[in-house]
């Protein structure tokens, strides 16, 4: 037996005064407590009054989930090969060495100074060599990744550039032919 809300009322009345109902009276609803319920009735019942427990699946949601995921995949592949590949010159041109950098000359001028605020010295001088159509050659690997912190004026000539970073302790520019060399600078104290 379901019970029902006249069930209800009189279960609660039968705990909050025990005394107005007589032994079988109180038997006869603990048997009926105490009856198995039939579930699959009661949650047909539970369905038709809330209706569906499930929602009907939105099949777009689906398609457009999928579709973010695909994207998203194919990004990452496409980083993972290009950092993957390596960059490798086209036939003919020379390759690039450990200690070399050729970089080609850039098509327009900028004449707005340049702040390099904590940058490593081979990052600046390959705005710089591209700039005045330079190659860099480092001769001591260590001094690629020493970090300056400088402005640059594009419209000054390279010379002027090249004697302001000589101004930092330890460094030596020159420029040899069409490319800068970079070296530790030596200090013999004689």
């Amino acid at each position: 037996m379901i019970p029902n809300d006249d069930h209800k009322r009189l279960f609660l009345d039968m705990q909050e005064h025990p005394e107005n109902y007589s032994d079988e009276q109180l038997e006869a609803m603990m048997d009926d407590l105490d009856s198995d319920l039939d579930a699959q009735a009661a949650w047909e019942r539970f369905e038709q009054t809330v209706g569906p427990a499930v929602k009907p699946s939105h099949r777009w949601l689906r398609i457009a989930a999928i579709f973010v995921g695909s994207l998203f995949l194919a990004g990452i592949a496409v980083a993972a090969w290009m950092s993957l590949t390596p960059n490798t010159p086209p036939s003919g041109e020379p390759s690039q060495d450990a200690q070399s950098m050729e970089v080609a000359t850039p098509t327009q001028h900028d004449e707005m100074p340049v702040a390099f605020d904590n940058v490593p010295l081979d990052s600046i001088l390959a705005v710089v060599s591209a700039h005045y159509g330079k190659a860099v050659s480092f001769r001591n690997a260590d001094l690629r990744g020493m970090k300056l912190i400088m402005t640059w004026q594009p419209d000054a000539s390279l010379a002027d550039f090249l004697d302001r970073l000589n101004a930092f302790d330890g460094l030596r520019l020159s420029l040899q032919s069409d490319t800068i060399v970079v070296e530790e600078e030596s200090t013999d104290e004689e």
